[in-house]
């Protein structure tokens, strides 16, 4: 066997040493340790053996001697129920390479509809009909009624994080400006309206203000002035959700774009992948263009946690001031 001096084990990127227990690739004699061969099922460099690539080569011997750090992703497998075995792991049903052939002959703009799919990972069949009218400039607005009920939030469920934070920030701003403007405007009304809260909260009713308080409220000399800056601040809240609703599916668009071209870019750079990711058994035979899927999968697709921690951080800076 040839000599495994200073060589890495292409997976856990640890060097190889004296008594591990390695196996080599059939196709391109690639050495993996056994442990990690087993864990993804099939050689690492499984989308280039057509190409004849053999790993000790010169040429590729030195390239496997570099490290190349943070141009390599790592995604995480998934425990089985044998607990000293692992197996990679799929986002969702729909990010599965046999799901996305019906997208493989497809573009949209300058991007493969498969590579498409797998980044938008769930609600595919909307995204994908409102894509294809976005790139053929039929459609410049759509309306979607998540984005609409939950407005910033829906894009960061989205993965939208600049325009999710963007709109976010916004939407607080014009809370505290309100909250300054009744403060300054309406000072009989605000503290009024203080009283009630805090007496509420004293003796722990929760609900509704009585007609007692409503009274007090509406019988504030400035009640006028705060009415008036109350329903502004409802309808700059409505027309902020009215935008977000209208334009959200469009920039969502484009940040779907956007992570393709980022991946695509990372790859030309050198990147490979060694593993893929999360919730459910996925095929063991997948080559360099399903493992990149896989990826777009993970990278796209939605999270709970993003709307989540902004929405506990919104509360918890509110609670302060």
């Amino acid at each position: 066997m040839p000599s495994l001096e200073n060589i890495k084990c292409p997976v856990c990127k640890a060097e190889f040493g004296e008594g591990d227990d390695v196996v080599y690739c059939p196709e391109c004699g690639t050495p993996h340790h056994r442990a990690c061969y087993n864990m993804i099922g099939h050689c690492v460099n499984k989308g280039l053996h057509e190409s004849g690539y053999r790993f000790f080569e010169p040429a590729a011997k030195e390239e496997k001697k570099s490290d190349e750090g943070d141009k390599t992703f790592f995604i995480p497998a998934q425990k089985t129920d044998n607990e000293n075995e692992e197996v990679p792991a799929l986002p969702f049903q729909s990010a599965a390479p046999d799901f996305l052939k019906k997208y493989e002959s497809e573009k949209i703009g300058e991007d493969n509809g498969a590579d498409v799919a797998a980044t938008v990972r769930t609600s595919i069949e909307r995204f994908m009909a409102l894509f294809r009218k976005f790139d053929k400039k039929e459609k410049s607005i759509s309306w979607n009624w998540g984005a609409f009920f939950f407005g910033p939030y829906y894009l960061l469920y989205r993965k939208v994080y600049s325009h999710g934070i963007a709109f976010l920030c916004l939407q607080t701003a014009l809370s505290y400006l309100g909250s300054y403007l009744l403060s300054v405007k309406a000072p009989k009304f605000t503290e009024a309206y203080s009283n009630i809260m805090n007496s509420m909260s004293s003796l722990g009713s929760v609900g509704s203000i009585s007609s007692i308080d409503q009274s007090t409220l509406t019988g504030a000399a400035d009640y006028g002035v705060a009415q008036k800056i109350l329903f502004a601040m409802i309808a700059a809240s409505v027309i902020i959700r009215v935008i977000i609703a209208l334009f959200a599916d469009k920039i969502y668009f484009g940040s779907v774009k956007n992570i393709i071209r980022t991946v695509n870019e990372k790859i030309e750079n050198g990147a490979t992948f060694n593993t893929t990711s999360v919730f459910g058994p996925m095929p063991q035979n997948l080559d360099s263009t399903q493992m990149r899927r896989m990826y777009l999968s993970r990278r796209g697709g939605t999270s709970f946690m993003a709307p989540l921690g902004a929405y506990l951080v919104i509360n918890l800076i509110m609670s302060l001031l």
